[in-house]
């Protein structure tokens, strides 16, 4: 494999509040369908908020044959015990498998290898476990230690397989069971850009020659912790309504889902006779390293990136026709993100359209990029940029060329989909229509 060979995208997997595959996701999208519902969060029937949420609801992972027998397998080492988040996973995974027509035999098994991302894989069913199981101590019946060994001893006997299911690796082990991917593997945490480095490390495994293949995926699951934490922070939407550059806005709603991608060489996808999505051209990465919730405005980290991300491509800024930015939703994000647009694009008479789609499928946090990803390919396959949900009012200070109202009569010849997460860790990814 050519370190210049072409990288290109195969076969994608959303799965969202709206829809679970391609077909059904872009139909929401074209609908300007959500699955935005208020949700109670209750403990021993005890209320512990009211929060709006972008929920799949009634998700069942039978329903993708998968083989059985290996799901018995991990539910039997999980103690009985199903967890959504490795369930979107094995299912965006097999959505991309499919569409990509890729077929995972023994003889190619080792030459296909797995990126996964997610911000906080376990933990909140970590949480829940030790609630239920620590407030059984609190039981006039119970046994209860009465030095900190025996509290340690009996924490131990409670926790310890879903403790060392908290280990990252553990999710890359489970998949690797369900689809005999056997070749280069990573899990990536770097917040909301977790996506966008997943797809850069993929590519890099394919450039080197490690795989002939690259399967990266990213999910995210809405619990209460999480939205204790950013309700305590003051970054949620209060009306539920992400609201993306738009006068009023307050903040953001998270979502249920995530999506798969499979990456692949030129060469090789022409050899399979495989449909191709786009090209991916080229990436630029930053670590800010500033504040954990708010950017450095100081410093232009993002515009250098987004720039950096342009020029490896071997473009101009006047050749990208559409940009999806993290739309976040918030007041200081937003802002940072327009300044950073209008620094890059501002001189030139010819700017992007800028799409934001938080408003869609809320913030599923790890997996926000890749999913954006997902329905921007779809979007350059369909020469349709879909509009900016809940931007009837824009901030017209940001000066951002917000798209209100969808676009059928553009031919996308390059995108951009950026990304600023929590702790600086900033991406920007840009691809090409082959």
């Amino acid at each position: 494999m050519s370190s210049k060979e072409k990288i290109v995208i195969t076969g994608i997997g959303p799965l969202t509040s709206g829809g679970s595959g391609k077909d059904q996701v872009w139909e929401s999208v074209l609908k300007r369908k959500t699955g935005l519902v208020q949700k109670e969060y209750k403990l021993d029937g005890e209320l512990l908020g009211k929060f709006y949420v972008h929920a799949i609801e009634s998700f069942d992972i039978n329903k993708y044959g998968i083989d059985k027998r290996t799901l018995e397998e991990i539910k039997a080492w999980k103690e009985g015990e199903d967890i959504d988040d490795l369930y979107y996973f094995i299912a965006a995974i097999k959505m991309a498998l499919d569409d990509s027509g890729l077929n995972i035999t023994e003889e190619n098994s080792s030459k296909v290898g797995v990126v996964l991302a997610h911000e906080n894989m376990g933990m909140d069913h970590f949480y829940q476990k030790v609630i239920d199981e620590l407030s059984l101590i609190g039981d006039k019946s119970a046994v209860r230690p009465s030095t900190k060994k025996g509290f340690l001893e009996l924490f131990y006997k409670k926790f310890h397989r879903t403790g060392y299911e908290l280990q990252t690796f553990m999710s890359l082990h489970h998949v690797a069971k369900v689809f005999d991917l056997h070749g280069f593997s990573l899990f990536i945490n770097n917040a909301c850009a977790s996506g966008l480095f997943a797809i850069e490390t993929a590519a890099d495994a394919i450039r080197s020659g490690k795989c002939s293949q690259m399967v990266v995926a990213a999910v995210d699951h809405s619990s209460v912790f999480k939205q204790l934490w950013f309700n305590d922070i003051n970054m949620r939407a209060k009306d539920g309504r992400i609201k993306p550059f738009a006068l009023g806005r307050d903040g953001f709603t998270l979502g249920d889902g995530g999506a798969a991608l499979v990456l692949e060489g030129m060469d090789s996808a022409i050899e399979r006779k495989a449909d191709i999505y786009a090209e991916y051209v080229a990436g630029s990465f930053f670590l800010e390293g500033w504040k954990v919730t708010y950017p450095d405005v100081t410093n232009r980290y993002y515009s250098k990136m987004i720039m950096n991300a342009i020029e490896r491509a071997g473009a101009k800024p006047s050749d990208i026709d559409l940009l999806i930015p993290h739309g976040v939703g918030t007041s200081v994000t937003d802002k940072y993100e327009a300044d950073a647009i209008g620094t890059v694009f501002g001189e030139y008479a010819k700017k992007p359209f800028v799409t934001a789609l938080k408003p869609y499928f809320g913030h599923t946090l790890g997996s926000t990029a890749i999913l954006e990803t997902t329905v921007m390919l779809m979007a350059m396959r369909a020469g349709r940029i879909p509009p900016t949900l809940n931007c009837d009012k824009v901030d017209e200070s940001l000066k951002v060329n917000i798209l209100k109202e969808a676009r059928s009569d553009i031919k996308i010849r390059f995108a951009v989909k950026t990304a600023c997460g929590f702790a600086g860790f900033d991406g920007a990814c840009v691809f090409k229509t082959v």
